[in-house]
């Protein structure tokens, strides 16, 4: 299991949108906040479910969350100051994995393609997620958010092996583009169509790396599979289409189905 909890200190910023997109995606959360629940902007609302320090004699709550967690991820637009700093070195010390993300230097698929690999490499269970907080850095909060969200679309997608082994994951391979989406819908766990279903266009490209390769492998693609190949060509108009062409020709059907049935909708 990769990330099963994510905690933070509570302060405005980069540690509230960890704990609130945690709430939004439905992962366990907690971590350690000041006495009284006091943090930068007031006092944290009681529905953040961390516990309180006994005391505190320096800024945040940083140690206690350092030690609770498997990997600390720091997140902030340029390089490490200030109370990011000493947290990265506190990391460092306690040799925790560290991965400190600035935001001016990638894109946010770029940063969610890092941090995806970077959380599977590791192994990280209990994520620690800092950074500075919203009056040092205007717009953090959002940032965080829009970048780990795209991570965790793409981190929570099943590896290729994973649906193979899935039942119903057998049979003939598809002779058709629409056989193709079908077999898809069929074997794709729910959790899976339903992230697919939510994810914006930008993020859909991400599904490459996991979905992309297994369609290539399982359905027949990399041998050869002229039946699909040729239904491929004529719903593209095209004359050819290589290997990755055809499985993101499979995957924009997918999605175009998925996003019928399977998108969340605020009520």
């Amino acid at each position: 299991m990769i990330v099963r909890r994510i905690i933070s200190g509570g302060q405005s910023g980069v540690e509230r949108a960890a704990l609130d997109l945690a709430i939004q995606l439905g992962i366990a959360h907690g971590g350690w906040v000041a006495p009284g629940r006091l943090v930068d902007d007031g006092l944290l609302p009681d529905h953040y479910r961390l516990k309180e320090m006994a005391f505190a004699d320096g800024p945040v709550s940083a140690d206690p969350n350092i030690e609770m967690a498997d990997g600390v991820l720091l997140m902030a637009r340029g390089a490490l100051t200030g109370e990011s700093a000493a947290v990265h070195a506190q990391a460092q010390a306690r040799q925790r994995p560290c991965l400190a993300l600035d935001l001016d230097r990638y894109t946010r698929f770029q940063s969610s393609l890092l941090i995806n690999s970077w959380l599977k490499s590791r192994r990280v269970e209990i994520l620690f997620i800092t950074g500075p907080r919203e009056q040092d850095q205007p717009s953090i909060y959002r940032d965080t958010m829009e970048c780990f969200r795209a991570a965790w679309w793409t981190l929570m997608m099943v590896e290729p092996g994973e649906i193979a082994s899935a039942p119903g994951a057998v049979g003939a391979q598809p002779r058709s583009l629409e056989e193709a989406v079908e077999r898809l819908q069929r074997e794709l766990p729910l959790k899976d169509k339903v992230t697919i279903a939510n994810m914006r266009a930008d993020e859909i490209t991400g599904l490459m790396p996991t979905l992309g390769r297994y369609i290539q492998k399982h359905f027949g693609i990399w041998e050869g599979n002229p039946d699909l190949t040729r239904s491929c060509i004529l719903a593209a108009d095209r004359r050819h289409l290589a290997d990755e062409d055809i499985a993101a020709l499979i995957i924009e059907h997918l999605v175009r189905e998925l996003r019928r049935t399977h998108t969340l909708r605020l009520i």
